[in-house]
Formats: structure tokens, C-alpha cells, sequence
């Protein structure tokens, strides 16, 4: 029977176990792991994985009403306070523009709110479930308070080890897919290549991390499908593919040059679908997911039904109900888009009710914003003769991303919302929302095209408040994949008839190159063919993707220079660490000098290195003390080296052994040797 002060503090605990124990189940809480940074954005700063990891370790993203943006702020203003000050004053810079313009509204008195109460210098509040549980953890469960920073046990990590093994393989050998073929003969220079992802700078080798050799091809091609009336496509469809993933969609110019005989500038809206399946499965080991290559191929008619199907009740990219994306939509690029039918109207109209359904909060601020009437009825009709630039503004609202629908016996999920298909769904697959944005640079001497021009891409989704603006924020950002193209040919009207883009992000580097058929590409139905080629590029011999590796090699190189130690007087243990120690440095220095470079051998090896020298000079220097003819052979002083190494701190009942008897005689052996 417990006395009254013990009963009086188990209580307490028990309690908080229970709670703790129902919290942790999870799998009932669809919402609670929804924190997860897809972007391929990153603040200037800010850790790649360790912004990342705190990233996945918030909660509540995503809730029941769609995804809180205002906790995603919160949430990212913690991990950046905990990141340093470089990374918390870019994200200042960024958060602020976000509470001006995503979260600043006008109130009845005639002033100004902002619906969001984040701290842009740190974030002042966790939610007070998850403060309770991490106190509780603190105290009593450690391992419970965070468990997706807990090590699997030693037989789930030879699992995955495994898996990842098999999954490497299987990747290798194709898994079914056939790469795509190159339109062209062209194939990128290896030597501008290296230069371009940066394995070489100023004629210096700086390694190859990701050991891809050799470039992945993309085919790209291109159709007009409505021609301006001046002579020039505005609208065009889009077709990128590998085995990795398929991409289809439409680009429209929406505005004009001066001139007008070309597009100014245009965007383009695709969805590009993985080509796998993924499962979770679930043993007495824990969880993992699984996927396997299936391929799904994108054209028009399924580009078509999965925004029917995204937009008619199923949202999942934060597209619209009315088919902005068609060719022939109410749109033209000399006025901007404009909506007009009834047809049309009354699709918006229940398009905005739809938002207004799961989350009425969002969409009112979201027309706040755009200076529309914050009910659905009458922001409808104010759409109806408004004008909107293309893709419209709810291209880019994420207001109901984290919604998934069937595509037959599989779900269709996006970045934002994958953990909650794990809970829900048997298997599923990946289609995200691509948004690019493009503007002509130069004009062709002739004025009859384009010389030049630039793209960028747009974010969607979690945490893309930070970046949905379009104030320049290239100074507080990294990792923003920014393409530049020039034309390389024109035909005989002087239209671009060829050209190249040089693509290039935070990890990796994009080379491509096309061209029209000889029938020209101002015309209805012209396809223009592309090769694009990719290959990772190298980052700084310091980037936190490094560190695992550059520690394996010192250890490495620790590990076959350690027998250093037990050197001798007379050379001999010197000798068998010598060669030791050569013989590994000389294993390592290959894979060494290929993965990190010149500045990685110098890093990891270069001390090592010298240790090896300066043992070859103390062991020349211990050989010549010893008389010429007393000097044993190598195979000796090997034999009787290793009898030391092992000798030392072990049994030594071999070193007699290593006594010569005839102390005055030398062996025949000797003698063979000496002569």
C-alpha cells in the first residue's frame, strides 16, 4: 500500500504518462507530423539539413482547415533563431514582407491589422499541447518527447542499410524504364561541363561527391497550339520526361512587346508526376516506406482531368474551378485574362464557395489582398470583369493542398500533403505544381524576336509565404533555379530558330539545347525539340552534406596511419607501419582525391601524408645506423616488426624468437644478403 506522499506523486506521473502514451500514438492525428520544408528555396544563412530537421520536427502545418500559414511562420521564425543570426536576419527581411502583404488587412475603423501575431525576430509561442509534452518528456520520457530524432535499433539500421542497397541496385538496372532518346546529335563538352557544376575552378579538381559520371538526358518538346494575330504563338503546350518524372502543361504570354511581333513576356503552369508508387508497411521493426518505379504519362487529356478532378471538389495544388488552363479560355495576351460567359462565372462562383468550405479564414484574406470583396458571391462577380495576370491568383493559394483524391486504386498526393496519405491511404503518388515565370531580356537586331531571356520558378505550398512576392528577394535566398536562355540561330524572316539555356540551382546544373523543324516555329502545330542534360554540381568542400563523408576518410586515414605508433629504435615495427600505412593511403587517395578534390586530399589526407614521409625518412635513417653487414633482409625485419606490433601490449612469448643466438655469426641468410 503506498503512503499518501508517495500516492501523491505517482498520481501526478501516471497521468502524465497516460498522456504522453495517447499523444504519441499518432496515427489517429493525421495533421500533427505535416511540417515539412519541399522548397527548393533556402534563406540565405540557414542550415540545409538542420533548418530542415527543425523544420519536420513542428507541428501542425497542415490542421482540419487546411494549411495554417501563420503557424508555418512561427514555426520557421524558431528554427531561424535557433539557426544564428545571419539566418534569423534573412528571415526577418523575408517575414516582413510576407506580414505586409500575405497578412496585412484593412479594419472597419480605417486602419490597419495583421492577422498573423508572429515574431519576426524568433517565435514567442509553441502550441500548448506540444509545450505540455515536451515538459513532460524533458522530465520523465525522453525518448518519447521527440521521437523522430530516436536511433532505430541496431537490426532496423542493418534494414535499412540493406534496403537502401537494394533500392541503389534496383535503380541501376532501370527498374523497366526506358531512358528517353535524344532528339539531337549534340552532347554537352565534358570539359565545360566540370566547369559549369564546378568540379573544376581555375584549372583545379574539386571533386565529385555525388559520383555521377555521366549526364541524365530530359526530352523536352513543345507545341503551339494558338497563334497571335500578329504571327507569333501565344500559347503553347509543354512535355518534359525521364525515368524520373513526366511533366505537361501550358504556357501563355500575357504580355506583348512594344512592337508588337513577339511575347514579352510569358508562364507557364505544369504537373509533373513521379514515376513510382509508394507504400508504407508496417512489422515488428517499426515503419518504412517503399516504392517502386510505375510509370504514369502525362499529354493533354490526363494534364486535363487532374485539374478537372483537383478543382471539382478533390483540390490538391490550389488550382481553380473555372478551365483557365485551356487553350482557348477568355483570356488574350494583349489585355490580360478576362473572364466572361456564364459558364464561366457560375464555375468561379462555386469554385469560391468550395474555398470558402474549408477555409473561409484563408480565402477572406486572400481576397483582402487581392482588393476584392471577401465574400464569395460578391468576389465572383467582381472577378467576372476583373483582369488577372496568368497563372490567376489562386494558381498560387495553397488553401486546400493538403486535400488528396483516388486515381483509381491510388492516391494523388503533393509535397504538403504525403504524410497525411500515409495515414489514409494504401499507396500513393507524387504530382507536384510547377509555376514559371519568364521575360524577354534582349531584343534580336531586326526587332522581330527575342535574343535573350530569363526564367524562374515559383513555389507553392508549405512555407511558400515566405517567398510568394514579387519584390526581389534574391538576397536573403538561395538554391532559386534561375535559367537563362539566347538564341543560337534565326531563320530567314529573322525568328529564333534555335537556342540554348544554361540552367543552373543550388545543386544541380542544366545544359539544353533546341530547335525547330524546317517548317519554322511561327506557325499553328510547330513542335520544338529539346535535349536537356543535368548533372549535380559540387558544393564548397564545407557544405554540411560533406561532413559524414570528410570524417569517414580522416578516420580512415587514422586508422591506417595508428601502427605509426608503435615505431621502434631499430626500425623494424617501422617498417611494417610504413608499408601498412602506404598501402591504404594509397587505397584511399583515389576515391579520396575523386570525391573531394585537391582541397579535400589536403583536408583529410594532407596531414597523414606527411606523417608517411617523415616516417620514410626516420626509417632510411635507421637503416643506414645499422652496419652494412648486419643488416637483416626485409623479409626479417617484417617478420620480426609484426612480432612487435603484436608483441606489444599482448603476449610476448614469441620474443625469444627474435634473439639471435650466434650473436657473433651471421646467419646464412645474412651472408646472402650482405653479398
Amino acid at each position: 500500500r503506498l503512503s499518501a506522499p508517495m500516492a501523491e506523486s505517482v498520481v501526478p506521473l501516471v497521468a502524465a504518462l497516460l498522456l504522453v502514451a495517447v499523444s504519441q500514438q499518432g496515427c489517429e492525428d493525421i495533421y500533427r507530423l505535416t511540417c515539412v520544408w519541399h522548397s527548393d528555396l533556402n534563406i540565405r544563412g540557414c542550415s540545409y539539413y538542420g533548418y530542415r530537421g527543425c523544420i519536420q520536427n513542428c507541428h501542425y502545418c497542415i490542421t482540419n482547415q487546411g494549411p495554417d500559414e501563420c503557424g508555418q511562420m512561427k514555426c520557421a521564425a524558431l528554427c531561424a533563431k535557433q539557426d544564428g543570426t545571419e539566418c534569423l536576419t534573412n528571415f526577418k527581411a523575408l517575414c516582413d514582407i510576407a506580414l505586409e502583404e500575405q497578412f496585412k488587412v484593412n479594419t472597419t475603423g480605417g486602419g490597419t491589422a495583421y492577422t498573423c501575431d508572429v515574431n519576426c525576430n524568433s517565435s514567442g509561442r509553441l502550441a500548448p499541447s506540444s509545450l505540455l509534452l515536451l515538459l513532460l518528456g524533458v522530465l520523465w520520457m525522453p525518448s518519447l518527447s521527440l521521437p523522430s530524432l530516436s536511433l532505430p535499433p541496431g537490426r532496423w539500421r542493418c534494414a535499412v542499410g540493406f534496403a537502401v542497397l537494394a533500392m541503389s541496385a534496383t535503380m541501376l538496372q532501370g527498374c523497366g524504364c526506358v531512358e528517353p532518346t535524344a532528339h539531337l546529335e549534340w552532347r554537352p563538352d565534358g570539359d565545360s561541363f566540370n566547369q559549369r557544376t564546378q568540379r573544376i575552378v581555375d584549372g583545379i579538381w574539386r571533386g565529385n561527391p555525388s559520383w555521377i559520371w555521366h549526364p541524365h538526358l530530359e526530352s523536352e518538346d513543345y507545341q503551339c497550339v494558338t497563334m497571335h494575330s500578329n504571327g507569333f504563338c501565344e500559347v503553347w503546350t509543354l512535355h518534359e520526361w525521364n525515368c524520373g518524372e513526366h511533366d505537361f502543361g501550358v504556357c501563355k504570354c500575357h504580355d506583348i512587346a512594344t512592337n508588337g511581333n513577339y511575347c514579352q513576356a510569358w508562364s507557364c503552369h505544369a504537373l509533373e508526376a513521379d514515376q513510382q508508387i509508394c507504400e508504407l508497411r508496417r512489422d515488428d521493426d517499426g515503419e518504412t516506406v517503399s516504392c517502386w518505379y510505375s510509370p504514369f504519362y502525362m499529354n493533354w487529356d490526363i494534364y486535363d482531368q487532374l485539374l478537372e478532378r483537383q478543382s471539382g471538389g478533390a483540390l490538391t495544388t490550389g488550382e481553380t474551378a473555372y478551365r483557365w488552363w485551356s487553350y482557348g479560355s477568355a483570356w488574350s495576351a494583349d489585355r490580360g485574362r478576362r473572364l466572361e460567359g456564364d459558364q464561366e462565372a457560375a464555375l468561379l462562383g462555386d469554385y469560391l464557395a468550395y474555398l470558402e468550405k474549408w477555409n473561409a479564414t484563408a480565402l477572406q484574406t486572400e481576397l483582402q489582398h487581392a482588393g476584392l470583396p471577401t465574400t464569395a458571391a460578391d468576389a465572383s462577380r467582381r472577378l467576372q470583369t476583373g483582369t488577372l495576370d496568368w497563372p490567376p491568383l489562386f494558381a498560387y493559394n495553397p488553401a486546400a493542398r493538403h486535400v488528396h483524391f483516388w486515381w483509381g486504386d491510388v492516391c494523388i498526393v503533393n509535397g504538403d500533403n504525403t504524410m497525411i496519405a500515409r495515414r489514409t491511404c494504401a499507396r500513393w503518388r507524387e504530382i507536384e505544381t510547377e509555376i514559371q515565370m519568364c521575360r524577354c531580356k534582349t531584343e534580336n537586331y531586326n526587332g522581330k524576336s527575342c535574343a535573350a531571356w530569363t526564367c524562374e520558378e515559383r513555389d507553392v505550398g508549405l512555407f511558400s509565404v515566405l517567398f510568394r512576392t514579387k519584390q526581389s528577394i534574391d538576397q536573403y535566398t538561395l538554391g532559386v533555379e534561375f535559367e537563362s536562355y539566347s538564341c543560337t540561330g534565326y531563320d530567314i524572316d529573322g525568328n529564333c530558330q534555335s537556342w540554348e539555356g544554361d540552367i543552373e540551382s543550388l545543386e544541380e546544373v542544366e545544359w539544353s539545347k533546341c530547335f525547330c523543324p524546317p517548317s519554322g516555329c511561327q506557325s499553328q502545330d510547330a513542335v520544338w525539340l529539346c535535349d536537356e542534360w543535368e548533372l549535380p554540381k559540387t558544393r564548397e568542400l564545407f557544405y554540411e552534406g560533406h561532413i559524414g563523408g570528410l570524417i569517414a576518410f580522416i578516420f580512415a586515414e587514422c586508422f591506417c596511419t595508428c601502427l605509426f605508433f608503435k615505431a621502434d629504435e631499430e626500425g623494424d615495427a617501422l617498417l611494417v607501419a610504413s608499408a601498412a600505412s602506404w598501402c591504404g593511403g594509397l587505397i584511399l587517395l583515389p576515391f579520396l582525391v575523386l570525391t573531394y578534390g585537391f582541397y579535400g586530399f589536403l583536408f583529410c589526407g594532407g596531414f597523414f601524408w606527411f606523417v608517411r614521409i617523415v616516417g620514410c625518412c626516420c626509417l632510411v635513417a635507421t637503416t643506414i645506423k645499422i652496419p652494412k653487414m648486419e643488416r637483416p633482409s626485409n623479409k626479417v625485419r617484417m617478420q620480426r616488426g609484426a612480432s612487435k606490433i603484436l608483441g606489444r601490449g599482448g603476449s610476448r612469448s614469441i620474443q625469444p624468437a627474435e634473439v639471435k643466438e650466434p650473436s657473433n655469426e651471421p646467419t646464412n641468410e645474412t651472408n646472402n644478403v650482405n653479398a
